[in-house]
């Protein structure tokens, strides 16, 4: 387990490359700034010992003057290490950050199921932050502390090898308990991080469900349930504060021994006429001196401990490749786009088939709606056309290209989906639509926003395409969000367009108004509607009835409507 954490630690090189400039400026400000800290004490014995023997005034002055310079050099030194260690820890993290989110972004929805958002935020913000504080000082004082107490130990050798003696043994105890201890903790770091992490994604849960637990009077048990795992938190965080704090208690206990030994062996020494006062004033200051980065080492181990775990959790996020939204390399031909479902079956978790022996094949322009009660396996359809999961048998293929080998960004660029929840991001209405695409013409924005017909909505608004919406700014109703949606599609004017019961969250009224922008969105588009109500799936061509996973009913929408023994109209007449 010896020097786990700064095993843990050294993934973090690799994101050091292109930093050279920085790194060599801290290679010689580091080791500058420890031997400006030798040199002081040395320059007070000279001061002591030139004052004692009456030496001229002059040769004190330049004395004391070498030891301003020396005191100014080593304040300028320490701040230009500080700085630029801060500068290189934030610009490293920043793109361990970057890496972080790609990564999640990349995931598909069953990492989200695993991964809460509040638990994502601790690991992608939290644990990198702590690291940008280890890389900006904790790593470069546990190193420069290191070389400071070598140092030491050298100028006493080089004073008085009989007082280098005391302290030689305790320098040299204390890196060997260090040896010994270190990572003990880590365990008890680690449980008191998911505790923590657990705790945040509890409160994100909550807390954006906090209209919903008024209205159900789950208030009081919310509480109980915060109380319960702030316990489990507190718990955790003490056993790790216990288990932490024994070796910097026992390396504190050491060095007060051993500068009490010394200050006796220097007075010992001194009155038998073998040790000056200055030398003996130097040999003290040293010791005082290493006291402080051997005290430092065992202390700032506990933060890099913690690191350490944090550098865990990340490798731990970053393994999650089986989890990948694989993506192939071929391309989607151009023009209009068909799509195919060919035997499929596909379940989320074994043993719990969602999908059983699904077939469809829509031609380029066809729409087709599909029904069923909840739980029958509607959505997973769309999302297995859109590329968000992979059956485990059959085929699935959009433009006559199995959609598992698209590029993403291919398939991403000429098939659209709208679901029911609509995300609205805290930026313009411009950003919200072009999801923060530059590039795009506000003209181009503008007409898509009048497709969707939000014409009059937009034109009120006190910025126009420069207001900011969502939380914190202005609000928008249910149906103004799932016309925004319809806004963005018509924005990226894609082939294939599958809608996930956009309506479902819509009044009778609202839905009224939504209908006439979805049949121009439908217009001359390839089309999988997926709806809850049956009588929303007029301007669709062929219907397709699940139930259970399974197709029990496909074709012609009108001919099944007019059916009166058909499972399409049965369930329009229970709609």
């Amino acid at each position: 387990m010896a020097g786990s954490p700064l095993r843990q630690l050294s993934v973090l090189f690799r994101y050091l490359r292109g930093e050279r400039p920085s790194v060599l400026l801290l290679a010689v400000l580091v080791p500058l700034g420890i031997g400006l800290q030798l040199v002081a004490p040395q320059m007070l014995r000279r001061f002591i010992d030139h004052t004692l023997s009456r030496s001229p005034s002059d040769l004190l002055l330049a004395v004391a003057a070498w030891y301003l310079a020396a005191a100014l050099g080593l304040l300028v030194v320490t701040i230009g290490c500080d700085a630029v260690a801060a500068r290189l820890a934030w610009r490293t993290t920043n793109r361990l950050r970057a890496d972080l989110v790609a990564h999640c972004l990349r995931r598909p929805s069953r990492f989200y199921q695993r991964y809460p958002p509040g638990e994502l935020v601790d690991r992608v913000d939290g644990d990198v932050t702590r690291l940008a504080s280890v890389m900006s000082a904790l790593v470069l004082e546990v190193l420069a502390q290191m070389l400071l107490v070598v140092g030491i130990l050298g100028a006493l050798f080089q004073l008085d090898w009989r007082l280098a003696l005391v302290f030689a043994p305790f320098a040299v105890g204390t890196l060997l308990l260090l040896r010994r201890l270190v990572g003990k903790a880590m365990p008890f770091v680690a449980a008191r991080q998911t505790a923590s992490a657990e705790l945040l994604g509890f409160l994100e849960e909550r807390l954006a469900g906090a209209e919903d637990l008024r209205t159900n009077g789950a208030s009081a048990h919310t509480l109980r349930a915060l109380e319960t795992r702030q316990a489990d938190l507190y718990r955790r965080a003490r056993r790790a504060a216990r288990v932490s704090v024994r070796w910097p208690a026992t390396v504190q206990g050491l060095s007060t021994v051993s500068v009490v030994l010394a200050l006796a062996v220097s007075v010992w020494l001194h009155d038998r006429g073998q040790l000056s006062t200055g030398t003996a004033f130097a040999c003290l200051s040293y010791a005082m001196l290493l006291r402080r980065p051997l005290l430092a080492v065992t202390t700032r181990f506990h933060d890099l401990e913690e690191a350490a775990v944090s550098v865990q959790r990340l490798q731990e996020l970053l393994r999650q490749d089986d989890d990948v939204v694989r993506t192939g390399t071929h391309h989607l031909p151009a023009g209009p786009l068909g799509a195919r479902l060919d035997r499929v079956s596909f379940w989320y978790d074994p043993g719990e088939p969602v999908l059983r022996d699904v077939s469809f094949r829509l031609s380029p322009g066809e729409r087709l709606g599909i029904v069923g009660r909840t739980g029958s396996g509607k959505s997973t359809v769309v999302r297995l056309l859109f590329g968000l999961h992979h059956p485990v048998s059959g085929g699935v293929s959009v433009g006559g290209q199995d959609v598992a080998g698209l590029d993403t960004r291919a398939l991403r660029s000429r098939v659209a989906l709208v679901t029911q929840e609509v995300q609205v991001f805290h930026a313009t209405l411009r950003d919200n639509l072009t999801f923060f695409d530059h590039s795009v013409d506000d003209h181009r924005v503008r007409d898509a926003l009048d497709e969707a017909g939000l014409t009059d909505w937009w034109r009120e608004l006190p910025d126009g395409l420069d207001t900011v919406l969502g939380t914190g700014a202005r609000g928008m109703s249910a149906g103004e969000e799932q016309l925004l949606a319809l806004a963005r599609v018509f924005l990226r004017d894609p082939a294939v367009v599958l809608l996930d019961e956009p309506t479902a969250r819509l009044d009778p009224h609202t839905e009224r108004l939504l209908m006439p922008a979805m049949e121009r969105l439908l217009e001359g588009r390839t089309a999988v509607v997926v709806q809850h109500r049956p009588h929303a799936l007029r301007n669709v061509d062929r219907i397709l009835v699940l139930d259970a996973g399974t197709v029990v009913e496909h074709g012609e929408q009108t001919v099944l409507a007019a059916d009166p023994t058909s499972r399409f109209h049965e369930l329009m007449r229970a709609g």
